[in-house]
């Protein structure tokens, strides 16, 4: 399987080839794919009863500060990711307006902010896939708890560096088994880099009431740096409030997963999907 790189993405996203929406029809799933499960009873350890705001503010600070970002020149550019035509305001990256707000307002008011997703693969050449880590978020995160999402995700702080940002959530939310110290340079993550995608999503959790996620997420890949099979175990994050447990799935039983809206999942765009697809060969 041939995995596309950054700069045949960047080419293809630009021209618009990478973009087609597919429209309708389930996909079947095959029978003997399946999620490898680690650790999936972390979450019941984790207390979410109303006096818990200790545990809440370890897996997100309401306070923490964000840098306001434009709207997209229309409606129709949510959920798509930033091209040239877009004008220089947005690419190829979105510009902050000044304004800064607190991450429980920006959640509130639905204002547009930056974030980052990583997702790490193996090549798995005997099956002619990948093999992509996904993480299973806090059942008390304030947007989309206990939901599988990518590998790592993090807001980008006022002010801060989108790279050194990622650097940092890695090793946050992946490493506190000391496994991702040292193994990948900035230019690493630099190189990994593919798209920006806007994302606009409303939802409401039990706990935290209703929200507005409204963000510019910048999207790295990045192949796992080993010589043996990836593992869900290899991964621990340094706040166990954080993220709940790891797995790994096949690269188009994921994709598969993502256009049929799996319930399990965080919700992803369709160019967003499509995109993920290109880059993994599915």
């Amino acid at each position: 399987m041939m995995l596309c790189s950054n700069s045949v993405l960047s080419r293809l996203l630009i021209s618009g080839s990478a973009l087609t929406i597919r429209n309708g029809g389930g996909v079947q799933l095959s029978a003997s794919s399946r999620l490898i499960h680690h650790n999936m009873l972390m979450m019941n350890a984790v207390s979410i009863s109303d006096d818990d705001s200790g545990n809440y503010k370890l897996a997100q600070d309401p306070s923490e500060l964000f840098d306001v970002y434009p709207s997209p020149p229309t409606a129709a550019h949510f959920n798509s990711i930033i091209r040239p035509d877009w004008g220089e305001e947005f690419f190829p990256v979105p510009q902050p307006t000044g304004r800064v707000k607190k991450r429980s307002q920006v959640h509130k008011d639905g204002d547009w902010h930056r974030s980052m997703h990583l997702w790490i693969y193996q090549p798995d050449s005997a099956n002619e896939n990948v093999r992509v880590l996904l993480q299973r978020r806090s059942p008390i995160k304030d947007t989309h708890p206990n939901l599988l999402d990518v590998s790592c995700a993090g807001h980008v702080n006022a002010g801060d560096d989108i790279l050194e940002t990622t650097m940092r959530e890695m090793e946050e939310e992946l490493g506190g088994n000391g496994n991702i110290k040292g193994r990948y340079s900035l230019e690493d993550v630099k190189n990994s880099r593919m798209f920006t995608v806007t994302s606009a999503i409303e939802g409401e959790t039990e706990k935290h009431g209703k929200y507005v996620c409204r963000e510019y997420q910048d999207v790295f890949i990045l192949k796992w740096k080993g010589h043996v099979p990836m593992e869900s175990n290899d991964f621990s994050p340094m706040v166990k409030e954080e993220v709940s447990g790891f797995e790994i799935i096949c690269g188009q039983e994921l994709i598969n997963k993502l256009r049929q809206g799996d319930k399990e999942f965080v919700p992803r765009s369709a160019q967003y999907i499509d995109a993920l697809a290109i880059v993994f060969g599915c």
